[in-house]
Parts: C-alpha cells; structure tokens; sequence
C-alpha cells in the first residue's frame, strides 16, 4: 500500500507539473496575442490620430487666415458706412426710424 500511495503521489506530482507546465505555455501564447493585438491597435490609431491632429491644424490655420479677411472686409465695409453717415445722416436716420417703428409695431402686438 505504502508503494501504491508513493506511485500516486509521484503521478499527482508529474500530472500537477504538467498542469502547471500547460497553463505556463497557455500564458505565454496569450501574452503574444495580446502584444501583438496591442501593435495592431497601435499602427492602426497612430496614423489616424495623426492625421486628426494635421488636419485639426490645417483648419485652425485656415480658419485665422480667414477671420483676418474677414476682418478687414468689416473694417472697410466701417469705413465706407462711417464716410457715408458723415456726408448724408438723413437716410442713416430715416432707416433707424423706420427700423424702430417696425420693431415697436411687432413687440407691442397681442
């Protein structure tokens, strides 16, 4: 019996090993997986994330080019409206009238 238990716990020994040897290789395979699934998220996402950065770039640039027109246009426009007040304030006044009366007309109405 001594050597019947001896065999048993020699082969619960071994199949225990084995077990552990399994798991370790079963580890091993999942952490190559996992790098290799994290690389290909990682191509995958940088040039994207590059390229929203870029273009992200390219309209903020676009975007003050634009104002900068934009702003000089209203600076002109201001000018040309300010010359204009200066040499004929009568239809400046008769368009701020009618613009008044028309706005107390709809803001009084029921």
């Amino acid at each position: 019996m001594a050597i019947a238990a001896k065999r048993a716990l020699r082969q619960a020994e071994a199949s225990g090993e084995e077990m552990i040897d399994n798991l370790s290789r079963q580890i091993a395979a999942l952490r190559k997986e996992i790098s290799s699934i994290s690389d290909a998220v990682s191509e995958y996402s940088g040039p994207t994330f590059d390229d929203f950065q870029h273009n992200a770039a390219a309209i903020a640039k676009e975007v003050r080019q634009q104002g900068q027109v934009v702003a000089r246009q209203v600076s002109r426009q201001a000018t040309y409206a300010g010359k204009a007040v200066q040499e004929n304030p009568v239809p400046v006044l008769v368009a701020l009238g009618t613009i008044a009366l028309i706005s107390a007309f709809i803001f009084t109405r029921d």
